[in-house]
């Protein structure tokens, strides 16, 4: 029989043991409970990311599609039936930079006149394997065009807003169909409603679009399948406008918290004596993992806006490049057609009905001489015209390059002026004389008011700034009167150039300065430019320590006023 120290030795250890036993149970159990809950946490988030994605690669289709259905051109070449032309712009382009499989144009009746196929031009047969499938989601957006027709406020950017997007089964193939009409951009073509062309884009629900939308949050073994996720394996449906799950998005879970109870398993073995404080231990530990998880979270979120918002500022940066090349070459292709038009009819100026006139009269018969001199005259004025206008082409194009040569040169820091104190009439006069021709040839009224005082600039560059705000001043106003008003205060003198025009949104003064924006894009083509002159202007200002505001009204005018150092020590010697 044991002894009663003995008995109490084993009562004691089977006390510790029992005390032990269960607070190491008890640890195993809240343990596993905060793993399975960080796992759980962990998988709900891969979740939200997930379908957060894949509904932004869903959406991003139609907007692939407006870079080159929102568009004069192709509204005026897919009823054209310009097959090369589309399949550059709506079927290469479509495939090479965005990856849709197959691309489809569809007229008013909704029958195929262009199908193409992984970069390749398909028979037009091609589509009637699509058309079960996609006619549905164009008469679908047909609809919504009818709809939106009765609108109030409708417009032609409403027209370009529409879209049909659906998830869908071709044969065999899960895949995403988008369809968009083709439209203006400018609202200088008339398209009868419903009379829209569409583009039908179709992209297959693959690898590509499995790490387009997986790899930007770091899932592990992703892949699409026709199955519903098993086992270990986690997934989200791409399901159908009915809500059938088309095709499952699976990947393995990441699973935190048993990753680390795991790793804590043996240390929690071999420091068993220490249950209470170890499980304190341990349950802060898991906790504050739990935390770390949440701030993880939600730091992804942000970087994920984040990244949105810079994709977002590079696309508007990248449009506003392709819309400064395009308004580029417009503007530099015009007087170079005008100059090579002329340079032409100037090389065959001796073929003329005028020329051969005149040497047919010369040579039969030298005593008409009124009729000789009317044809010489006629051929001299039309010599004279045509010269004429390849001047003036000439310098609008040398403006324009000018305008880019004095960018480059600020924006590399080696633009250099040359300041000195100027009498501000004798600055300003022969710019309104230069800038009064033009007012002339569009009606419109030039009035100044020049305040004598001496200012401290730039001659040559305060001219250019005040040529380039005159010159917006007149371009942008087609009735009325532009402008031209000196005033000083006791260290500025102001210049400013107002004019009637339609005004400029409250909106559009915070960027109408920045390089290559312009504020109405439709308006600057018809008003030539590379909107580039008030960016120009101010840095010229800048760098003679002036500077350029600008206050405007919609519907009744602006006023740019350029506000430059006065000369107050010759005014000072001048009373002395």
């Amino acid at each position: 029989m044991p002894s009663r120290s003995n008995r109490l030795s084993l009562q004691i250890s089977a006390s510790l043991f029992v005390v032990f036993g269960l607070g190491f149970f008890g640890l195993l159990v809240i343990g596993n409970s905060a793993m399975n809950l960080s796992d759980r946490e962990a998988l709900s988030r891969e979740q939200r990311l997930a379908a957060r994605n894949l509904e932004a690669a869903i959406q991003t289709l139609p907007e692939q599609q407006r870079s080159a259905t929102v568009w004069d051109d192709a509204v005026n070449r897919t009823k054209e039936l310009d097959i090369e032309w589309m399949d550059e712009n709506l079927g290469v382009w479509m495939e090479e930079y965005f990856g849709h499989n197959e691309n489809f144009v569809l007229n008013e009746e909704n029958n195929a006149i262009y199908a193409s196929a992984q970069g390749e031009v398909k028979a037009l047969g091609f589509y009637s394997s699509r058309s079960d499938v996609v006619a549905p989601i164009a008469r679908q957006l047909r609809q919504r065009l009818n709809k939106a027709a009765t609108r109030a406020d409708f417009s032609y950017e409403t027209l370009a807003e529409i879209q049909a997007v659906r998830p869908v089964e071709l044969d065999d193939q899960v895949a995403i169909v988008s369809v968009v009409p083709i439209v203006t951009d400018t609202g200088e073509l008339e398209q009868k409603l419903g009379s829209e062309y569409l583009h039908v884009a179709i992209r297959y629900v693959d690898d590509a679009l499995a790490a387009q939308v997986a790899e930007p949050i770091e899932l592990d073994d992703y892949r699409f399948d026709k199955n519903r996720p098993e086992g270990s394996l986690a997934g989200i449906a791409l399901a159908s406008a009915g809500g059938n799950p088309l095709a499952w998005l699976v990947w393995a879970p990441r699973t935190p918290g048993s990753d680390l109870f795991f790793e804590l398993l043996p240390v929690f073995t071999a420091v068993a004596s220490a249950g209470i404080i170890l499980l304190l231990w341990v349950i802060r530990r898991l906790l504050k993992f739990s935390r770390m998880l949440e701030d993880s979270e939600r730091q992804a979120l942000l970087d994920i806006d984040a990244l949105q918002k810079a994709k977002q500022e590079a696309t508007a940066a990248d449009r506003a490049k392709l819309n400064f090349m395009s308004v580029v070459s417009h503007e530099l292709r015009t007087p170079l057609t005008v100059i090579l038009g002329y340079a032409r009819l100037g090389k065959n100026i001796d073929r003329m009905p005028a020329s051969e006139t005149l040497l047919r009269e010369l040579k039969t018969n030298s005593r008409n001489g009124d009729i000789a001199t009317k044809c010489a005259n006629d051929v001299l004025n039309l010599a004279t015209t045509g010269m004429e206008k390849i001047e003036r082409s000439g310098e609008h194009l040398l403006f324009l390059v000018n305008q880019l040569l004095d960018y480059a040169k600020m924006e590399t820091g080696r633009l250099e002026l040359d300041t000195e104190v100027c009498e501000v009439q004798e600055l300003l006069e022969p710019v309104i004389d230069q800038m009064r021709v033009l007012t002339d040839q569009k009606g419109l009224k030039l009035r100044s008011s020049i305040h004598r005082c001496n200012l401290i600039a730039d001659v040559t560059r305060t001219r250019q700034i005040l040529i380039n705000l005159l010159g917006n001043a007149i371009k942008f106003t087609d009735k009325g009167t532009v402008s031209v008003l000196v005033e000083e205060t006791a260290q500025r003198v102001n210049i400013s150039v107002s004019d009637t025009g339609p005004g400029i949104e409250k909106g559009e003064l915070k960027k109408i300065f920045e390089a290559f924006h312009q504020a109405d894009l439709s308006q600057s083509r018809n008003a030539a430019g590379t909107g580039l002159g008030l960016s120009v202007a101010r840095e010229l200002a800048k760098l003679e320590n002036g500077t350029i505001d600008v206050t405007s009204e919609v519907g009744v005018g602006s006023t740019f006023t350029l506000s430059l150092p006065k000369d107050n020590e010759s005014e000072l010697e001048q009373a002395a």
